[in-house]
C-alpha cells in the first residue's frame, strides 16, 4: 500500500511537471513567433531545443537547426555555437554519432578561435558525452582532461563544472574505472544538488562497488529531482538502478515494481538502452516467481530491443569508421598546409639568406664598380648598336618585300594592259594608212570606194575605243586591287578572289620565264558565299603561295626538263563555319629538318638574294588576324600543299 502512495505521488508530481513544461515550451513557440530575426530568437530556439534535450532528441535537434540557421544568418557567433552544443548532444543521443561529432568539433574549432574559455569547456564537455554515448571511453576521458584544465579557482560557474565531472566520472565507472569514478562523482556532487544525472551516475558506482544502501540513497533522492528537471532518461536509469538493488537482495516484489515503473515511465520509448535493462530485468524477476506469460512476453521485447540495438552498434562502428576516416582527411590535409607553411617559411630564409650573400658580394665588389659600370655602358652600346643595324636589316627587308610584291603587281598589270593597247596601236595604224587611200580615192573620184573605206575606219574606230575601255578596266581594277588596306573587313567572294590573284601571279611568269609554261587546275566550291575578310590582305596571302608555288615548279623543270609537267592546283571547300583554301605543287616538297621554321621571320630556303624570307611569315600573320588558321602538308621530292582555314 505504502508503494502505491509513493507511486501516486509521483505520477501526481510526473503529471504536475509534464503540465508546466508543456506550457513553458508552448510560451516559447509563442515568443518565437512574435519575435523577429535576431540574437535573442536564436536564444529563445536554444531554450527550446534544451527543454526537449533529455525527453525527445529529435524535437530538440529540429530546433537547435532553426537556431543554427538564424545565428548563422545574423553572424551572431556566440548562438552558433550554443546551437551546434546541442546538436552534438542531441545528435548523439538520437545515435547520429557522425554527424554529432562535426558539430562538436566545429563548435570547438570556434571556441578556440573566440579564445572563450566557458565555450571551450562547453564544447569539449559535449565532445566527451557523445564519445561516452558511442562507447568510446579513451576519447571522452581525453575531452574531459582538456576541459578540466580550463576549470579557474573559485568555480565562476559551478553547474558547468559540476557536469563536466559528473560525465568524467560517468565515463570511468562504465570503463570500470570505479576509484576515479568515485572521486570524480563525489567533487561533482559537492558543487552542486541540482544536476539530476549526478544521482543515478553516484547509484550505479556504488552499485558496481558493493555498497547497496549508499546507491539507494542516491537512487531515492534523485528521483524528485529527476522528476522536477523532466529527466525522464534519469528516471528510467534510476527506476532500473533501484530494481537491480532489490533484486539482488532477493526482494522480488520491489524488484519488479521498480522495473515495471521503468518501463512505464514518460520517454521510455525514445530510450531503448533503459527499455532493454528493464524488460530483461523482468523477464529474469517473472522466472522467478514462474509466471511464463509475462516471461515471454519481457523476453520477446528484449530479444526484440537487443536485435534493434545491435544494428544500432553496428551503425554506431560505421559511422565512427565513416567519421574517423573523414577526420583523419582534415588531419591530413590541416597537415599539408601546415607543411606547406613551414616550405614557404624555408623558402623565405633561403632567399632572405641569398640576398645577404649577394649584397655581401656586392659591397664587397664596391671597389670595381666604376669599371663593371663601362663594361657595362659599353655593352649596352654595341647592343644599341646592333639592334639599330637589326632594325635597319630589318627595315631593308621589309622593304625588298614591298618592292618585289609591286615587281610582281607590275608584271601582270603589264601583262594584262599588253593586249588591248596592242590592239588600238595596230588599228591607228591601219586607220591612218586607210584615211591616206581614203583621200587618195575621193581625189580620183571615186567616192563609192572611199565611202567603203570610211566604213572600215569606222569599224576600227569602235574596236580602238572598246580595247581603249578594256584598258581603263584593267588599270581600275589594278588599281583596286594595289590600294592601301583600310583594315576593315568587307563581303568578299572568296572563289573569284582566289582565281583573280591566281591569274596575277601567272600573268607575271612571261616576264621572268620565256619558254615556261605550267598547268593549273581549280576546283571552287560553289556552295561558299562571301565571306568577312580584308581582301587586300587575304589577295597578299595568295599572291604570295602561288608566287611560291610557280617558283618551286620552275625550279623543279630545270632539273627534271621534258620528264615533268609543272602542275599548281588550287582548291575551295565549304567545312561547317568555316572556308578551306588549299594551294598545292608537284614540286620538290620542304625537307622535315626545316618544316618547323617555315613560319619564322626571315627564315627561307631559296638562295642567298632570292628571298627575304618575309612571305610566310606575315602571311602567317595575316591569317591569324583573320581568326584562321595555315598548315602546311609536304612530301619531300613529291609536292606542297598549303591549307589555309577561314571563318565562313
Amino acid at each position: 500500500m505504502k508503494q502505491k502512495i509513493i507511486l501516486g505521488i509521483f505520477i501526481f508530481l510526473s503529471l504536475s511537471k509534464l503540465f508546466a513544461q508543456n506550457n513553458f515550451n508552448e510560451v516559447l513557440k509563442l515568443n518565437i513567433s512574435n519575435s523577429k530575426d535576431d540574437s535573442n530568437k536564436v536564444n529563445l530556439y536554444w531554450d527550446l531545443a534544451n527543454s526537449y534535450l533529455f525527453s525527445f532528441a529529435d524535437t530538440s535537434a529540429y530546433y537547435a537547426r532553426q537556431g543554427l540557421y538564424l545565428a548563422q544568418k545574423i553572424n551572431y557567433i556566440k548562438g552558433k555555437v550554443s546551437c551546434m552544443h546541442l546538436l552534438c548532444v542531441s545528435l548523439a543521443n538520437m545515435g547520429n554519432f557522425t554527424e554529432a561529432l562535426d558539430f562538436g568539433f566545429k563548435a570547438l574549432t570556434i571556441a578556440n578561435r573566440m579564445e572563450d574559455s566557458r565555450m571551450i569547456i562547453f564544447s569539449d564537455n559535449t565532445l566527451m558525452h557523445c564519445y561516452r554515448e558511442e562507447e568510446d571511453y579513451k576519447e571522452a576521458i581525453l575531452y574531459g582532461y582538456e576541459a578540466q584544465k580550463l576549470f579557474r579557482q573559485p568555480y565562476s560557474d559551478s553547474l558547468q563544472v559540476s557536469t563536466v565531472l559528473g560525465i568524467l566520472s560517468s565515463v570511468f565507472e562504465k570503463n570500470n574505472q570505479l576509484d576515479s569514478a568515485v572521486f570524480y562523482a563525489e567533487k561533482s556532487y559537492s558543487l552542486t544538488k541540482e544536476w539530476t544525472e549526478i544521482y543515478p551516475i553516484l547509484g550505479d558506482i556504488h552499485s558496481k562497488i558493493g555498497h547497496p544502501d549508499i546507491a539507494l540513497f542516491y537512487y531515492r533522492k534523485g528521483i524528485p529531482i529527476a522528476i522536477k528537471n523532466a529527466s525522464n532518461i534519469n528516471l528510467i536509469n534510476i527506476y532500473n538502478g533501484i530494481s537491480k538493488i532489490f533484486e539482488s537482495a532477493g526482494t522480488t516484489d520491489s524488484a519488479i515494481y521498480f522495473a515495471e515503473k521503468s518501463i512505464i515511465q514518460d520517454g521510455i520509448r525514445s530510450y531503448p538502452e533503459g527499455v532493454l535493462r528493464a524488460s530483461t530485468q523482468l523477464a529474469g524477476l517473472y522466472e522467478q516467481e514462474g509466471k511464463s506469460d509475462s516471461i515471454i512476453k519481457y523476453l520477446k521485447l528484449a530479444n526484440d530491443l537487443k536485435d534493434s540495438l545491435f544494428s544500432r552498434k553496428k551503425t554506431r562502428e560505421a559511422q565512427r569508421f565513416e567519421f574517423d576516416e573523414k577526420f583523419n582527411l582534415q588531419k591530413l590535409s590541416a597537415q599539408k598546409h601546415e607543411d606547406a607553411n613551414r616550405i614557404k617559411t624555408y623558402i623565405f630564409l633561403t632567399m632572405l639568406s641569398a640576398l645577404l650573400i649577394i649584397g655581401l658580394i656586392l659591397w664587397r665588389n664596391n671597389m670595381h664598380k666604376q669599371k663593371t659600370y663601362g663594361i657595362l655602358l659599353e655593352q649596352k652600346e654595341k647592343i644599341q648598336v646592333t639592334l639599330k643595324e637589326l632594325k635597319s636589316t630589318q627595315a631593308q627587308l621589309i622593304q625588298s618585300e614591298k618592292m618585289a610584291s609591286l615587281g610582281e603587281l607590275t608584271n601582270g598589270i603589264a601583262h594584262e594592259i599588253q593586249n588591248p593597247l596592242n590592239f588600238v596601236n595596230n588599228f591607228s595604224e591601219v586607220n591612218t594608212e586607210l584615211i591616206d587611200e581614203m583621200q587618195q580615192e575621193m581625189g580620183k573620184g571615186k567616192f563609192s570606194d572611199a565611202k567603203e573605206i570610211a566604213k572600215d575606219i569606222k569599224e576600227n574606230e569602235q574596236k580602238i575605243n572598246f580595247h581603249g575601255k578594256r584598258a581603263d578596266a584593267i588599270v581600275k581594277s589594278m588599281l583596286q586591287h594595289t590600294r592601301f588596306s583600310t583594315g576593315q573587313k568587307e563581303p568578299t567572294d572568296m572563289n573569284a578572289l582566289a582565281d583573280e590573284y591566281l591569274r596575277l601571279a601567272y600573268h607575271g611568269l612571261p616576264t621572268k620565264e620565256k619558254d615556261f609554261n605550267v598547268t593549273m587546275k581549280t576546283d571552287f566550291d560553289p556552295t561558299i558565299c562571301v565571306i568577312n575578310i580584308i581582301s587586300q590582305d587575304i589577295g597578299r596571302v595568295l599572291l604570295n603561295l602561288y608566287n611560291n608555288a610557280f617558283y618551286v615548279v620552275t625550279e623543279k623543270k630545270k632539273q627534271l626538263l621534258s620528264s615533268y609537267q609543272p602542275t599548281v592546283s588550287v582548291t575551295t571547300k565549304k567545312i561547317v563555319d568555316k572556308v578551306e583554301i588549299r594551294v598545292k605543287d608537284n614540286g620538290n616538297g620542304i625537307p622535315r629538318k626545316v618544316l618547323d621554321k617555315i613560319f619564322q621571320p626571315f627564315f627561307t630556303t631559296k638562295p642567298t638574294g632570292q628571298g627575304t624570307g618575309l612571305g610566310l611569315s606575315l602571311s602567317y600573320d595575316i591569317v591569324k588576324a583573320h581568326n584562321g588558321e595555315i598548315k602546311v602538308d609536304t612530301k619531300e621530292g613529291e609536292f606542297t600543299e598549303f591549307i589555309i582555314t577561314l571563318p565562313s
